[in-house]
């Protein structure tokens, strides 16, 4: 009797402790965990930079010629059209200087025909005189006449040479003092046109230096202009990019305040040397008309070196472990986790680019709740992603 209830204990006992086992083994642990498929995407290697807003055109416009200040009928902000008066200096002295100098033009064109007409009288007299020269020289071989009428005629032919030189000199000097007539003439001519500065592009009026009626001096600032209708970007940016730009390819995209894209415009220029002091080279991009930007202003930019469609992840699905290894973690068979060796390349905007992705697309990827796992673990899959 005793026997058997020591049996019966013992064979509770038993099947108490089998049922813990399956208790015990029942009770594995699944991690939560929510899942999506790669994303196609477009992906950018960009750095931010901030650049200045400078107008393309402008220029500090200063007095060319001394004088009072006669005409200044512009006020900053004001708006002139390329060819209109900025301003005007006293010119009744260069107008009275100008009528001089074309005074002065006529008498030398006079001087100039008279010394023609005594050159052509020389060159008259010279040919007659040679003529008599040889008619001399014919009767002296012959003893028709004396030594000295045929030494005579020679002294006449030799001077009348000598005049024609003298003639010809004389039309020289008066072609070269017409010419310098001319030259102070055109001088004059470009004072007085000095006079009177119009504007060289459409512009606005940014400072204005001088007042009405002051006296100024050749070389004297006057307005300093600009035109805000072509602006441009000017930043530097590090030297290690230097090889990665290239102008006319290479874009920029323009920020607002707020941090998005307002536009892009290709990069214009691209200093051709490095500045070895700060190790930076300058850049420049024109702003498109359509990008509310004002001279003066900081520019947020973000300069694209590269840019691609591609399969991505979450960055935070991305793991790293030992030696470099990249890796995401997916579902397998049986809920089970399976980890999967990634190549990565470009990572922005919280996503990072699968250079092996042809290899594992349509996986479901694990990209909330992959840091509590490891190969094998179990996992309760709460939400699915869905492929774009």
């Amino acid at each position: 009797m005793k026997l058997t209830g020591i049996c019966l204990c013992a064979g509770a006992l038993l099947l108490f402790c089998g049922c813990a086992k399956e208790v015990k083994k029942s009770r594995e642990r699944s991690t939560r965990v929510e899942t999506a498929k790669l994303q196609k995407r477009l992906f950018r290697q960009a750095i931010p930079v901030q650049g200045t807003v400078t107008p393309l055109e402008y220029a500090t416009i200063s007095a060319k010629t001394s004088g009072t200040l006669e005409v200044l009928k512009v006020d900053e902000g004001d708006y002139r059209k390329a060819g209109e008066t900025l301003f005007c200096i006293d010119s009744q002295v260069l107008k009275n200087q100008v009528i001089v100098k074309k005074d002065e033009i006529k008498v030398k064109e006079a001087a100039l025909r008279s010394s023609r007409s005594r050159l052509q009288a020389a060159e008259i007299s010279l040919k007659q005189a040679l003529a008599d020269f040889k008619r001399a020289s014919q009767l002296y071989g012959s003893k028709a006449i004396s030594q000295a009428n045929f030494e005579s005629a020679e002294t006449v032919y030799k001077k009348a040479e000598t005049e024609v030189q003298s003639a010809h000199a004389e039309v020289a000097n008066a072609v070269s003092q017409l010419k310098q007539a001319q030259s102070n003439l055109a001088i004059a001519e470009k004072n007085l046109a000095d006079s009177e500065i119009k504007a060289p592009f459409d512009c606005v009026i940014t400072d204005k230096f001088m007042e009405e009626n002051e006296f100024v001096s050749v070389g004297t600032k006057i307005l300093k202009l600009e035109n805000h209708a072509r602006l441009e970007v000017v930043c530097h940016i590090s030297a290690v990019y230097y090889d990665l730009v290239n102008p006319g390819k290479t874009e920029a995209e323009f920020l607002d305040a707020y941090g998005k894209s307002a536009g892009k415009a290709v990069i214009t220029y691209k200093s051709p040397a490095i500045d070895p002091g700060s190790r930076t080279f300058k850049l420049k991009i024109l702003v498109p008309t359509e990008i509310p930007l004002h001279s003066g202003m900081l520019c947020e930019m973000k300069i694209i070196l590269l840019e691609k469609t591609a399969y991505g992840l979450p960055a935070d699905a991305v793991l790293l472990r030992a030696a470099g290894r990249r890796l995401a973690y997916t579902v397998g068979a049986n809920n089970r986790a399976e980890s999967v060796d990634l190549q990565i390349g470009i990572t922005a905007d919280g996503y990072t680019e699968i250079l092996n992705a042809d290899k594992i697309t349509g996986r479901d990827f694990i990209v909330s709740g992959q840091t509590f796992i490891n190969n094998g673990a179990l996992l309760e899959v709460v939400k699915h992603g869905e492929t774009k």
